[in-house]
């Protein structure tokens, strides 16, 4: 039963992980292209505002899960090991974290500061403009940076997990 249990804390860390991911990935890098190239750019920006928006409430209950879900998994280990933890899997967890922080760094920039930014911004301006103000599209280059930067370090961190299983 034991087993069972770890094994379904594991998963559900797994796929908020993956929530969390790929909500960035598909609001930065699927809805956002299309959106700018088959319409308005400002009315492109305020659907992608909205979907972020919506993106923005599911990405934060997955955070909170993937917060207690590790902290889980991390005394999981530590039962499972005696709390015996070898020098190799110790420094490789804290680069793991190191690259979790950035991510948590990165998706706070890319949505919570650049992000309502660009959605105040974009919310003042009317549908019918052409061309997007140079502000707007410089927080519309950051905000897609900071996607970029959240999805290459979470990737890090999907890879240093991978290596803590042979640790």
């Amino acid at each position: 039963m034991r087993a069972i249990v770890e094994l379904f804390i594991r998963w559900i860390h797994l796929v908020a992980g993956i929530v969390w991911f790929s909500g960035i990935f598909f609001s930065a890098f699927i809805a956002t292209p299309i959106l700018m190239r088959n319409g308005a750019k400002i009315e492109a920006l305020q659907h992608i505002a909205s979907i972020r928006y919506g993106l923005r409430r599911i990405i934060r209950v997955t955070i909170h899960v993937l917060l207690i879900t590790g902290a889980m998994n991390v005394f999981i280990v530590g039962l499972n090991t005696k709390m015996d933890f070898s020098q190799r899997y110790v420094s490789l967890f804290l680069i793991k974290m190191g690259f979790v922080g950035l991510m948590t760094l990165f998706h706070i920039l890319h949505v919570s500061v650049f992000g309502r930014k660009l959605e105040a911004a974009v919310s003042t301006l009317k549908t019918d403009d052409v061309n997007l103000p140079p502000p707007v599209a410089r927080l519309h280059r950051q905000t897609q940076l900071f996607a970029l930067l959240t999805i290459l370090s979470g990737l890090a961190a999907f890879a240093f997990s991978l290596s803590l299983k042979v640790a």
